[in-house]
């Protein structure tokens, strides 16, 4: 099977005009949104139960909160299944997929993500064509920033994906979003699996990357032969 997905952080204003550019090119995605967020501002409910009638919503802790190994029991289940019931209440059924802030997670908070009622996880795992790995945690393939080479080294090292180092390595060690577009999606389609795209509307107006992401969905769309999904279809 060959699968396209693409999935967006934070839940940030500007994912309204994410959101537009996602219609425009028919691609379906999933929006991870906490109730409050210290780091950024966070769209009103009102908004946010617009977004869900046009696509999935998924949980990202109630507050935005880093879920480390030495969190409380009690504060650990108070962000996850917080966040369940707060999107539940909001979109008026269960909600399917979960993505950790910041990429932390570890065994007790993935039993606590599962036990909550969601059914899977989306990490931070760059440069993998993986529908999902173990604990059906999905990986992405790219995110939308202008990630140095040696993110992407520490990003595979840290997880102890050297398949998909050595991939990277032996292709064109390139960094360029719009060339590692046309890899992966290459690569998917000779080989199947998923392409997933990903990253937060904030810091792709921060770093006025909005032209360029409109160049990368112009390249995944209406592809024949690939599937195009919402992260709760990938289990």
């Amino acid at each position: 099977m060959k699968i396209i997905t693409t999935s967006w952080d934070d839940g940030y204003p500007q994912d309204l005009k994410l959101a537009d550019l996602l219609d425009k090119y028919n691609l379906p995605a999933t929006f991870y949104i906490p109730k409050t967020n210290q780091e950024h501002v966070v769209m009103d409910e009102k908004t946010i139960v617009a977004l869900s009638k046009r696509f999935e919503l998924g949980g990202h802790t109630l507050n935005h909160v880093r879920l480390y190994s030495n969190m409380q029991a009690g504060l650990l289940e108070n962000e996850i299944q917080g966040c369940y019931n707060w999107i539940k209440d909001l979109q008026g059924y269960n909600p399917t997929s979960f993505c950790f802030p910041g990429g932390v997670l570890n065994k007790a908070s993935i039993n606590a993500v599962y036990n909550s009622g969601f059914k899977m996880i989306r990490t931070t795992e760059l440069l993998s064509t993986a529908v999902a790995s173990t604990y059906n945690l999905s990986p992405t393939t790219l995110q939308v920033f202008e990630h140095p080479r040696v993110a992407y080294l520490k990003n595979t090292i840290k997880r102890s994906q050297y398949k998909n180092l050595i991939a990277w390595l032996t292709t064109s060690c390139t960094t360029d979003i719009l060339k590692l577009t046309d890899i992966y999606i290459n690569r998917v389609m000779k080989n199947d699996g998923c392409f997933h795209l990903w990253g937060h509307s904030w810091e792709i107006e921060k770093y006025n990357l909005w032209q360029k992401l409109e160049m990368v969905f112009n390249r995944i769309s209406n592809i024949s032969k690939f599937k195009y999904l919402q992260n709760k279809d990938l289990i």
